[in-house]
């Protein structure tokens, strides 16, 4: 079965790269809905047999309270939060019905989320992100993958069904040993953090692979650029979340929404085309992932490349990150975009607001200074912060609000 699942996916994948309109989206999505068992989830059974737009818009922390009804089996988030934990300690983690339990990579404040995945689904997700970011041409000299996370789980571990071999390398780890792991597995493909991109490309600009992909945190166009010309190839973006495999960039560079399997609706936060999205997983059968309100800042754009799949601009943020100053509101890319060009691309920074004014934290005098400068445009009283690196791991968060 996981091996059908694998091969259902990857066709699937590379089948909507033929699609040329948005009805083509439509008639798919409309396909894979009237199949979804909403009976099957006691948040849901209510709603079974009618559109979508009937079922009610969840948030993550009412979701998460829910978890139990969520899922076709009655877990509980105890006892799967317990086996994701005992999982990621390399213990055995014994669910029911093959079930395995994971948890987003977190930052060094919020709660982490828990998935759950079935075996059939773990062979799906690496078939359709195969399809996404490895066109077939290349699957005979690509072997191995490098993916740098928090913590391995079995959704990752599927991958040799595709016969690839696949490195897993902790985030726990400081960057040097990162680096060093990466130089010497000479990985085909790495899948990484930008914040780790950056420690490989100050330390090993001789460091070269087929494919760089980033995710978990924004990256702003400073920090592509210098990635690019430090190791001779443009890092990407895939979006990638607790709640599933979101969307991945064409090849031009752009990321796309995975409109082929996912139904993402728009909560508008400007005139911009900034978006909150409202993901409904249409495959996903073990944990129901519908109409889920996540906290992430998209923005709509367009792409030359001819796929009519959504075009986003990668994750600028997130929307519980977004200053409100005044009457002004100021979104975290925008932030960054201003920081950015101030200082060397590696450099490490945070910058909070709250009703005080602005703090920045930033181990460099000269970069805190630069950085204190450059916000001092948004009017509001600008000062220095103790910086923790703790606050860094494991995600860097550049842009932060404390309202």
């Amino acid at each position: 079965m996981a091996v059908i699942a694998f091969l259902s996916a990857y066709l699937s994948g590379l089948y909507s790269g033929t699609w040329r309109s948005g009805a083509d989206i439509g008639r798919r999505q409309y396909h894979l809905w009237r199949r979804f068992p909403l009976g099957d989830y006691p948040a849901l059974q209510a709603f079974a047999g009618q559109p979508l737009d009937h079922c009610p818009v969840v948030d993550i922390a009412q979701y998460r309270a829910q978890f139990q009804d969520y899922n076709r089996y009655g877990l509980s988030l105890d006892d799967a939060t317990k086996a994701a934990l005992a999982s990621e300690a390399g213990r055995p983690a014994v669910l029911p019905h093959g079930l395995s339990a994971g948890l987003s990579t977190g930052t060094s404040s919020a709660t982490r989320g828990v998935f759950l995945t079935t075996p059939v689904e773990r062979a799906g997700y690496v078939g359709q992100m195969l399809a996404k970011l490895l066109p077939p041409a290349e699957w005979s000299t690509t072997k191995r993958v490098a993916l740098c996370l928090r913590a391995g789980n079995d959704l990752y571990q599927t991958v040799d069904v595709a016969g690839l071999q696949l490195r897993f390398i902790p985030l726990s780890l400081d960057h040097d040993a990162i680096v060093r792991a990466l130089c010497d597995d000479r990985p085909d493909i790495v899948i990484a953090p930008p914040q780790i991109l950056l420690s490989l490309a100050v330390r090993a600009p001789h460091f070269r692979c087929r494919r760089l992909y980033y995710g978990a945190e924004p990256l702003n166009d400073t920090e592509r650029t210098f990635i690019t010309a430090q190791l001779g190839l443009r890092p990407d973006p895939i979006y990638q979340a607790t709640e599933g495999f979101l969307g991945a960039p064409c090849r031009l560079g752009t990321l796309h929404l995975n409109e082929d399997s996912l139904i993402v609706e728009h909560e508008p936060l400007d005139d911009t085309g900034r978006f909150r999205p409202i993901v409904t997983d249409l495959r996903r059968r073990s944990q129901a992932v519908v109409r889920l309100r996540l906290d992430d800042v998209l923005q709509a754009t367009t792409c030359a490349c001819g796929s009519p799949l959504q075009a986003v601009k990668p994750l600028a943020g997130r929307v519980g990150d977004i200053w409100r100053l005044g009457k002004r509101v100021v979104f975290p890319d925008e932030v960054a975009d201003l920081v950015a060009p101030q200082i060397a691309p590696d450099r490490r920074w945070i910058a909070t607001a709250n009703e005080a004014g602005i703090g920045v934290a930033c181990p460099d005098d000269d970069d805190a200074a630069s950085i204190v400068k450059a916000l001092a445009v948004y009017g509001q009283p600008v000062r220095r912060v103790a910086y923790d690196p703790a606050d860094d791991f494991p995600k860097r968060r550049h842009v932060r609000s404390a309202v």
